[in-house]
């Protein structure tokens, strides 16, 4: 299920440049009207393997802003997507966002509309688009130092497959039963990009896809995002 939120600004929105961790914390207090859901994503998620998967993901803000001193300033309007294979997520965000608008720090805005989808993916070979970069990594359990793969490495499909793999049985309690085929679009070049959540670094990448499975598989990773970290807002694509 897909949100996507359109605010009118009555005043400037300011962010830092690194803004996904408050974009973030914005879907975590809307979905806390219900305290006991709101917590159980926050603190537990699904999991698999030692590792919590919170079954959302975001995109980006889109609207005319300006640059100054290591901030991103939106004048007029803003609007960003929310999607998630758990329909209760979404309807819990959207009904927060109509009743109580959407505060950022301490700023709160109400004037807000909103548009609920339920698109569903009905093909078993896409060619996809990031929408908000995708990112695989490894952590190295001696070190503790990490490693993000990039496009041009084969691991680095081997990588989206684990994790489809994870999520998936974390969700849905049940392995897949094959692997998804996961290719570069070679005519198109990719763009890396290096962001900052919290105190680390993330490297990422805007690149276009072609992948190929079941049909359901490939809707699972349309409402959740593809590759790691999509509740920090990366993973989302759409289809080209």
């Amino acid at each position: 299920m897909q949100l996507l939120v359109h605010i009118r600004l009555d005043r400037p929105l300011v962010l830092p440049i690194n803004y996904n961790h408050i974009l973030q914390s914005v879907i975590y207090r809307a979905i806390s009207i219900v305290p006991d859901f709101g917590n159980f994503v926050h603190d537990c998620g699904y999991n698999r393997g030692g590792r919590q998967y919170k079954m959302f993901q975001f995109g980006q803000l889109n609207g005319s802003y300006q640059i100054k001193a290591r901030k991103i300033i939106f004048d007029s309007q803003v609007s960003f997507e929310v999607r998630s294979p758990e329909p209760l997520l979404i309807r819990l965000m959207a009904d927060s966002f109509h009743y109580y608008g959407i505060t950022f720090g301490k700023t709160l805005y109400r004037d807000v509309e909103l548009e609920l989808f339920d698109y569903t993916v009905e093909e078993s070979e896409l060619v996809i688009r990031m929408k908000s970069p995708v990112t695989v990594y490894a952590t190295d359990p001696v070190t503790g130092k990490t490693y993000y793969y990039d496009p041009d490495e084969a691991e680095f499909y081997g990588r989206l497959n684990d994790n489809f793999y994870r999520k998936y049985q974390a969700y849905y309690g049940i392995a897949p039963y094959k692997p998804l085929d996961i290719s570069k679009n070679e005519g198109v070049k990719t763009r890396k990009i290096v962001t900052r959540y919290q105190n680390s670094y993330v490297t990422a990448w805007f690149v276009q896809l072609n992948l190929a499975g079941e049909r359901r598989y490939l809707d699972f990773l349309y409402q959740t995002g593809l590759g790691a970290k999509n509740s920090q807002g990366f993973g989302m694509f759409e289809i080209v």
